[in-house]
């Protein structure tokens, strides 16, 4: 244990002390040291002085005008160069969180946001801050509310239907179901597709665990309308591919169908509404970090602007040979 005499004498070594010794280690004399320091010379002599005085240690010997560190100097200024280092470190990672350099986001989505409208926001915020790293994982929802409220993501979107406790929870975005197909389906004609339309069709179905599958199901029974599953499946994305491959129609997120519609996806507003309602998660009690408000804004920035009517466009007009084209693949 430190002598009362010691505890005494260290709070008088004091930041300037190791600064002047930590100048002379590097510089080799007190002349060049006071250079470094901005001071003069004799400033630097009285604080090496001092320093050895009330440390009770001979840090340096004068040999032909350089003051030569003793072996005590060199351990003690392995010492300050670690806390120097530290310092340094403490003080370029405040730099970088100011200026949200080196910064990285996690967030957490649904598949059919991360498989869609995901990567081009990402695009457009990376573009904005080019050096902060955005890390997407598409999982469902329940698994994006859970890695929030356990502090492993720092942002999520989820359904409104998810049970948010442990987060704070805000709407993000409200929009409607959307139904795709391929361009030749009998369908994709007409400007937006009834439920009614469906009857006796073959669809592709959500999953069974899908709250997408429940609001579905309920509009058909409402309307007395009765497709006939022609496949099931977990993604959104999937049943955007088979529906282009001609197995049928699918009711879907439009926030999946943007990436899809060069590769000659069809999608129509479908009535009545199934409504596709977003929420923003955050950690519950803690303010989140500038990057992730900065990604926040531009989240809201595009969903806000996200028009189904103007992403959808027209109704595409194919000749009979491209119709019969497409239905000779599908039965291939």
């Amino acid at each position: 244990m430190p002598s009362p005499i010691e505890n005494i004498l260290a709070p008088l070594v004091n930041h300037r002390l190791i600064e002047a010794f930590r100048a002379v280690m590097i510089r080799g004399t007190a002349t060049e040291a006071a250079v470094m320091l901005h001071t003069s010379q004799p400033v630097v002599s009285k604080l090496i002085a001092r320093l050895q005085t009330v440390s009770g240690l001979k840090l340096f010997e004068l040999r032909k005008g350089r003051l030569m560190p003793t072996p005590e100097a060199r351990q003690l200024f392995n010492v300050v160069e670690r806390s120097y280092i530290g310092l340094e470190q403490i003080g370029q990672t405040i730099s970088e969180l100011r200026g949200m350099h080196a910064s990285r986001i996690e967030i957490g989505c649904l598949p059919s946001i991360g498989m869609g409208v995901m990567p081009e926001i990402a695009r457009r915020f990376m573009d904005r801050h080019p050096t902060v790293q955005v890390a997407i994982k598409t999982v469902s929802s329940t698994l994006v509310k859970d890695s929030v409220a356990a502090g492993r993501l720092d942002l999520g979107i989820t359904m409104r239907q998810v049970d948010t406790a442990g987060t704070q929870a805000e709407p993000l975005v409200g929009v409607n179901a959307v139904c795709v197909m391929s361009p030749a389906h009998h369908l994709a004609s007409k400007k937006a597709i009834h439920a009614k339309d469906l009857h006796g069709q073959a669809f592709i179905s959500p999953d069974r665990n899908d709250n997408m599958r429940v609001a579905i199901e309920k509009v058909f029974a409402a309307q007395r309308v009765k497709p006939i599953v022609a496949a099931e499946t977990t993604y959104a994305i999937t049943i955007c591919m088979l529906a282009l491959q001609g197995v049928g129609v699918g009711i879907v997120s439009p926030f999946v169908v943007p990436p899809l519609l060069k590769a000659g996806l069809v999608a129509r507003p479908f009535k009545p509404d199934v409504p596709v309602d977003l929420v923003l998660l955050t950690p519950l009690g803690q303010p989140i970090s500038r990057a992730a408000a900065a990604l926040v804004e531009v989240l809201r920035e595009d969903l806000a602007g996200f028009s189904l009517h103007g992403l959808l466009g027209e109704a595409p007009t194919l000749s009979t040979s491209e119709i019969k084209a497409a239905k000779l693949v599908r039965k291939s």
